[in-house]
């Protein structure tokens, strides 16, 4: 606690008996602030450009830091709860494990600024955002599971039988014909799994908050002004000093109060402006949930795809030839699958870090400003 608050993309194989569902792919993007005011305004262009290669370079770094895999441990680390109580108490419990700075820590440090200013606002607002993020994260890592638990069986039938083997006994395609049937009754785990709505609350936000540092950036300009011109002043006064003595009461006073024309405030703006910086940079975890959700989708439609060529065999009832080609089918498309659910369960790790890393630096200004 702060002192201040004491991708590989691919696709299943299809065979040209079988039906063959489509598989989208995308890919998100991320960026740094800079806090000079010329870099600020061609922010967005330079994004475009250098997004990518700035995703993988802080992806590979996260994913050897301690505090990833000690997130990675968390959310892994086996449940013993059944019932739907203890399975949302244990939820709530990981989520104020993992998430960083903590929901008390930030509450106690906003208390102390005034609830009613634009700043707090943004700031707070940000607060609940990245939360929602790290609470949708982990209910996505269940799905996960859940997911791992639809094709269990499938998965164990495959592992006793041979890849190229003889044609399936009767015995065996009734165990695969009741495995299907089992597999078809489950909803898809990835149905509704969509950041649709969270992406579009921090796309807002981080409007809100350029719109901020435009103002805020406006104003530490006219500091700039108003300090050269107490430069001039002074300078002036020294002169009437040095030269009219008669008017030395009248330099002297110019003189003192040279310093008091820089405003207390371009300090306050300085914090601010830190402050609105990291907000901003908090709402860069949009890259991330693009991501996920491209993987989620690619997910949704592998898992559609499976449940396509299930039903295949399904309605063919027990005959040996079609079960015998989707155990192929399925077999081809299982590694596929594996590594999807691999690859978003480590942006999820990576989402989380990313998230406990922003809100550590804002929290930070905001606990430096109240020292000031």
């Amino acid at each position: 606690m702060l002192e201040c608050v004491s991708v590989r993309p691919s696709t299943p194989n299809t065979n040209t008996s079988l039906p063959t569902p489509s598989h989208p792919n995308s890919q998100g993007n991320s960026t740094e602030v800079e806090e000079d005011e010329e870099e600020e305004e061609s922010k967005e262009d330079e994004d475009a450009s250098t997004a990518s290669p700035n995703v993988s370079r802080e992806f590979h770094r996260a994913v050897q830091a301690h505090s990833y895999n000690e997130i990675r441990s968390m959310i892994q680390a086996p449940s013993q709860v059944h019932d739907l109580h203890d399975e949302d108490s244990h939820h709530r419990y990981v989520l104020s494990q993992v998430l960083q700075p903590d929901s008390n820590s930030v509450r106690e440090a906003l208390a102390k600024s005034k609830p009613s200013s634009n700043l707090t606002r943004l700031v707070s607002t940000y607060f609940d955002y990245s939360e929602t993020t790290s609470d949708f994260c982990l209910r996505l890592h269940l799905t996960i599971l859940r997911a791992r638990n639809l094709y269990e069986p499938l998965s164990r039938l495959l592992a006793v039988l041979p890849a190229d083997g003889p044609p399936l006994s009767q015995a065996q395609c009734d165990r695969a014909y009741d495995l299907f049937l089992q597999f078809d009754s489950q909803e898809n785990p990835f149905a509704l799994a969509r950041l649709h709505q969270l992406r579009d609350s921090f796309t807002h936000l981080k409007g809100d908050i350029q719109r901020d540092l435009r103002k805020c950036h406006s104003r530490i300009r006219m500091f700039r002004h108003a300090t050269a011109g107490c430069a001039v002043i002074s300078v002036a006064a020294v002169a009437a000093v040095a030269f009219v003595a008669a008017h030395a009461a009248i330099g002297f006073a110019a003189v003192v109060a040279a310093p008091l024309c820089v405003p207390r405030q371009k300090t306050r703006n300085l914090a601010r402006l830190k402050q609105l910086e990291a907000a901003e940079n908090g709402t860069l975890v949009v890259n991330d949930i693009n991501t996920i959700d491209s993987l989620v989708d690619r997910l949704q439609t592998a898992v559609e795809a499976d449940k396509a060529f299930v039903r295949f065999a399904l309605e063919r009832g027990r005959e040996r030839h079609p079960i015998q080609e989707v155990l192929k089918q399925l077999r081809k498309n299982q590694p596929v699958l594996e590594h999807l659910l691999g690859d978003l369960e480590q942006h999820i790790f990576f989402c989380f870090y990313s998230v406990n890393k922003a809100r550590y630096a804002l929290l930070k200004e905001i606990c430096h400003h109240q020292t000031l």
